[in-house]
């Protein structure tokens, strides 16, 4: 009888329990059974490293929220331009990425400026999906130009026309060599501006 008497307490004391004190105890038992869940899925190797790594198979039901992967913009220029200050001779730049391009203004103290601009561009390219294009521009004020178009998204008016204006300017300066026979300097096939562009609109 003690013991059931015991039990009963328990029970009480628990349900007396406030709401918030409920909802902290399901998270944080959610959040363990999640953190056991990854762990055996992984192979309870907790010594893994930074890769990435995933493994689908014929059959596994596909998450929804996976079938457009987010790409950070804001941190994907704060890479490059990361990147391409430790190249030699880039002292100043500033990098604008948008949903298909990357514009990249620079400073440089190399007097062969083909070879700065292709340093810049490659640099670029290693890190962004394949269908992007890269223009770069050594040209004085480039940097603060670019700059001024930070607060533009895809909303804004006019904002393919905005954009190729400014590509159009920054071409005037070296866009280094040519990526191969069927590409231009900057990533763009011949004839085209930009495929993904042409793919997103159903051309």
């Amino acid at each position: 009888m003690k013991k059931l008497g015991l039990f009963l307490c328990f029970v009480i004391v628990l349900s007396g329990c406030g709401g918030d004190d409920q909802k902290k105890m399901g998270q944080e038992y959610k959040f363990s059974e999640t953190n056991v869940t990854d762990e055996n899925r992984i192979g309870n190797n907790k010594d893994y490293g930074d890769f990435g790594y995933m493994r689908h198979m014929s059959g596994d039901k596909v998450k929804s929220g996976n079938a457009a992967p987010y790409l950070n913009r804001q941190k994907l220029a704060d890479m490059i331009s990361d990147m391409v200050l430790q190249l030699p001779d880039i002292k100043d730049v500033g990098t604008l990425v948008t949903d298909e391009e990357v514009l990249i203004g620079y400073k440089t103290t190399n007097k062969n400026r083909v070879a700065a601009a292709d340093q810049v561009k490659m640099t670029a390219f290693s890190v962004v999906p394949r269908y992007y294009h890269v223009y770069v521009s050594d040209e004085n004020g480039m940097i603060n130009k670019i700059e001024q178009y930070q607060a533009l998204n895809n909303d804004t008016d006019d904002i393919e026309g905005i954009i190729d204006r400014l590509i159009q300017e920054m071409k005037k300066s070296p866009q280094g060599k040519k990526w191969n026979h069927g590409e231009n300097e900057n990533g763009e096939m011949n004839g085209e501006t930009n495929p993904m562009r042409s793919k997103m609109e159903g051309k």
